[in-house]
């Protein structure tokens, strides 16, 4: 945590913040378990889409470890799928990144939009996909 010597309020540790949004999409890519690294305990994400079923199991996420466990599963119902950064930007305890994914041949993108904590842990997501990639 860094402090302001002129002030009392805290921001986030810039490297820290930096790292998570560099792993970001490795973790959605790869490996679930980065989410226990980069995610603060009481993480949360809100998509504002559903699984393909309907159901929308990210509702009940309400820690990192809750986070690792669904990104197993999500990797398991969605093999193949290929998240890629195009532009990111972390303005003191918040963050951006626009993305595309590559699902079955078919690219969309979208934003996911951060807080941080103290730390630069991720306390907070929402991510909003859309139908077309964000390079164009």
């Amino acid at each position: 945590m860094s402090e302001d010597a002129n002030t009392t309020t805290t921001t986030p540790t810039r490297s820290v913040a930096r790292h998570a949004l560099d792993v970001w999409l490795t973790m959605w890519n790869s490996d679930g378990s980065i989410a226990r690294q980069i995610c603060a305990d009481d993480f949360r994400i809100h998509f504002a889409v559903t699984e393909r079923d309907g159901s929308t199991p990210a509702d009940e996420i309400r820690s990192a470890d809750g986070f690792a466990k669904y990104l197993d599963w999500w990797h398991e119902q969605n093999p193949g799928v290929a998240f890629t950064k195009i532009d990111d930007a972390i303005d003191g305890a918040h963050g951006r990144l626009l993305w595309d994914v590559d699902m079955d041949g078919h690219q969309a993108g979208g934003v996911d939009v951060f807080d941080f904590d103290e730390d630069g842990r991720i306390r907070r997501v929402w991510s909003v996909g859309g139908q077309r990639s964000m390079r164009t």
